[in-house]
């Protein structure tokens, strides 16, 4: 019986030694492949992380391109500015040479209507000369309708 006892326990001592084996294998297993997840895992992340380094260059790019355009445009405006200020003081020189609007404006239609006046004086003169009695009556009634009887 000994030898039974003896032989069931060295056979206890394989089975639980092949199990024990069988048991280590199968955690090595789990864990190689927990290691091969969590590697797939950090090449995804990876790439992911480049893919959003690549965006946020691309968005850097084209901030600093708006910057520069902003820039530009902010140049442009300033040298219009000056322009603009340069081109009134000047239209403020020529207002003071001439004189205001309420002044210059008038002395224009005077000019004008003296101009007028004269060519028709002058009309006149030549249908006196000619003796164009008609012609001579056309341009009095005219001086006289424009300008007043009593000019």
């Amino acid at each position: 019986m000994e030898e039974k006892k003896q032989d069931c326990e060295q056979e206890n001592k394989r089975v639980s030694k092949r199990y024990l084996a069988f048991y280590i294998i199968a955690l090595f297993s789990v864990a190689l492949v927990i290691i091969l997840l969590s590697y797939l895992t950090q090449l995804r992340a990876d790439r992911e992380l480049a893919n959003m380094n690549n965006a946020l260059a691309q968005k850097d790019t084209t901030v600093q391109g708006t910057q520069e355009k902003m820039l530009a445009l902010q140049d442009a405006l300033q040298q219009q500015t000056i322009q603009l200020e340069a081109m009134q003081q000047q239209l403020e020189e020529i207002r003071a040479v001439l004189g205001t609007e309420g002044e210059i404006l008038p002395a224009i239609q005077q000019r004008m209507d003296e101009y007028d006046a004269y060519q028709k004086l002058l009309e006149l003169g030549i249908a006196a000369a000619k003796e164009e009695k008609e012609t001579a009556k056309a341009c009095v009634a005219y001086l006289e309708t424009t300008y007043g009887a009593g000019r």
